[in-house]
């Protein structure tokens, strides 16, 4: 007779449970121990299971949920492998007084005097840069376009203004600009490592900083040509600094083997005030303007990673002249291991260098992802973009008259970043890039005494009187620095180990009772079966033979199976 299938079932959980490694079963089969001690055991073991598989799942929901972790690393990295900063300065007076007396024409403006044409058209130009105390009382950036008399139709060219063209005109050259310049203790000229750049702030020069042809799309080569007219290929002029070129160095994956200290982005051979730059600069008295400058003077400076694009009016520190100014900068590097790449960047919460490209930059980071954000912003509140943003040649260059509008789009952007953030989308959706640098300044400063010193050396020779120079020193702190990493936080061996030190804690199991478990579940009824039909197959059924005894009675006999 065929036992029921219950009767099996129950057959092998008792087997299981009295030969099982896992602590406790044994004794819920126990047959010495009474009934209220098996049920004791019995919940004892549910429970330590129910702990065992609770810890388990959180364990790596939490794995899933965060897979990395930020840690400091192990070894500090030497300064030569990291890029010395990217130094960009923006001089308060933007003109010079010999090409164009902003005051004078002002103060002309303002008693609704006749303007030249080539006057109106350059105090346009200056109110997208200057303060509002430029308005005059024909608001002369106004709608309106009127000024002393003077109308000048807009036009439906993409920059009929030209306000870079007209800034770079007006702005003081960089021979009149910069005295001396130093680089790792050696002086250079100062064309070799400044280059004329165009910011939100105007007119501005920067030391170490990616070409315009490597820090943005093909299509923005026109802005070169607009900013630096002056410089051509080939001859002394490849030698100016707006014509250098990258040698393989990216943020990501740094310097490659084959560069050495002379590679641009230029690197130093160690900290300390030697292996910084070092830059002297000079102003007359008589370029000090305070219509459009305002109140303050002296220069704006900003230390920015070669690969971005530096915003001035966000992110500066204020030097006044005749100060001599050290800013001691120590690096802040945060790298992310590259089997993270395997994870989206929604959970590792940056973007590696192949994830995310922009429109008009061929480099991705944050700050370059949220000029961009804000220069199509721009565009589609005013329907047009500012003279320092990004653009392609049939762009709008917002005039005069609508630098209200796209002062508007800023903070409109802002509030509706903020707005978006709080319901779990961001506006520009700009996270950082994986490999990211910045740069912590300590500043110290102390007054420079010209006249004092030229009177002791030069017996009070006047040559250089009403000079305001400035004396700036750049360079890092330490030879080494610690960095930040992004590691993962538990690869496959840690969550395996984990998993097994559960398992052990709180019910003594480990990966060969799961084994055991799948034994008597799958191969243990299999095996079973298969020696049923084994039997069935080897032993074939006979019918008994029948012994006839004396009192007339059958008995069956079975057959005898040597």
């Amino acid at each position: 007779m065929k036992p029921p299938l219950g009767k099996i079932v129950q057959n092998i959980a008792r087997e299981y449970f009295a030969s099982s490694t896992c602590h406790g079963m044994a004794y819920i089969v126990h047959p010495k121990l009474s009934v209220v001690e098996r049920v004791c055991w019995s919940l004892v073991v549910l429970l330590s299971l129910c702990a065992c598989i609770s810890a388990i799942v959180i364990g790596h929901q939490k794995w899933i949920e965060k897979p990395m972790i930020v840690s400091f690393s192990a070894k500090p990295i030497p300064v030569w492998k990291l890029p010395f900063p990217a130094i960009t300065i923006c001089p308060q007076s933007r003109i010079d007084v010999e090409k164009f007396n902003i005051t004078e024409v002002y103060l002309r403006a303002r008693a609704n005097k006749t303007l030249s044409q080539d006057e109106w058209r350059k105090m346009r130009a200056l109110s997208h840069v200057c303060s509002s105390v430029m308005r005059s009382k024909t608001d002369y950036y106004g709608s309106n376009g009127t000024a002393g008399g003077h109308k000048e139709a807009n036009s439906s060219t993409p920059n009929s203004e030209r306000v870079v063209e007209q800034l770079v005109r007006m702005s003081q050259s960089l021979d009149k600009l910069f005295q001396t310049c130093m680089w790792s203790f050696n002086f250079r000229p100062c064309e070799a490592l400044w280059t004329r750049k165009v910011t939100e702030n105007g007119v501005c020069y920067s030391f170490n900083m990616l070409s315009s042809e490597e820090l943005y799309t093909a299509d923005q080569a026109f802005r070169e040509r607009e900013v630096n007219p002056d410089v051509r290929k080939g001859g002394l002029h490849s030698l100016h600094a707006s014509r250098l070129r990258s040698s393989g160095w990216t943020m990501e994956n740094g310097y490659t083997l084959k560069e050495d200290l002379l590679a641009y982005p230029r690197r130093t051979a160690s900290g300390g005030f030697k292996g910084g730059a070092i830059v002297l600069l000079k102003m007359h008295q008589q370029n000090r303007e305070y219509i459009c400058s305002g109140a303050l003077q002296g220069y704006k400076v900003t230390l920015h990673p070669p690969d971005e694009f530096p915003r001035l009016s966000e992110y500066h520190i204020r030097i006044p002249p005749m100060q001599a100014v050290s800013l001691i900068v120590k690096p802040r590097l945060l790298t992310t291991q590259r089997n993270l790449h395997r994870f989206p960047y929604s959970k590792r919460q940056c973007y590696f260098s192949d994830e995310r490209t922009l429109r008009f930059f061929r480099v991705y980071n944050e700050q370059n992802c949220e000029f961009e954000c804000l220069t199509n912003f721009t565009l589609a509140s005013c329907g047009c973009v500012t003279f320092a943003m990004p653009r392609d040649n049939t762009t709008r260059v917002c005039e005069a008259h609508e630098k209200r509008c796209y002062k508007r789009a800023v903070i409109r952007l802002m509030e509706l970043d903020e707005l978006s953030v709080d319901a779990g989308e961001e506006m520009c959706d700009c996270l950082p890039a994986c490999t990211t640098i910045k740069y912590d300044v300590e500043l110290s400063n102390d007054w420079l005494n010209l006249d004092a010193m030229l009177d002791a050396m030069i017996g009070g020779q006047n040559e250089m009187k009403g000079m305001e120079p400035m004396l700036l020193y750049v360079y890092f702190k330490d030879n080494k620095f610690l960095y930040i990493e992004r590691v993962e936080y538990m690869n496959f061996n840690g969550e395996l180990a984990n998993f097994g030190g559960i398992l052990a804690l709180l019910s003594g199991m480990s990966l060969t009772s799961i084994a055991e478990i799948l034994y008597y579940i799958i191969v243990r009824p299999f095996a079973l079966w298969l020696k049923v039909q084994y039997s069935r197959a080897v032993r074939p059924v006979t019918p008994p033979e029948v012994q006839h005894t004396g009192d007339n009675s059958l008995h069956f006999v079975r057959p005898w199976i040597p």
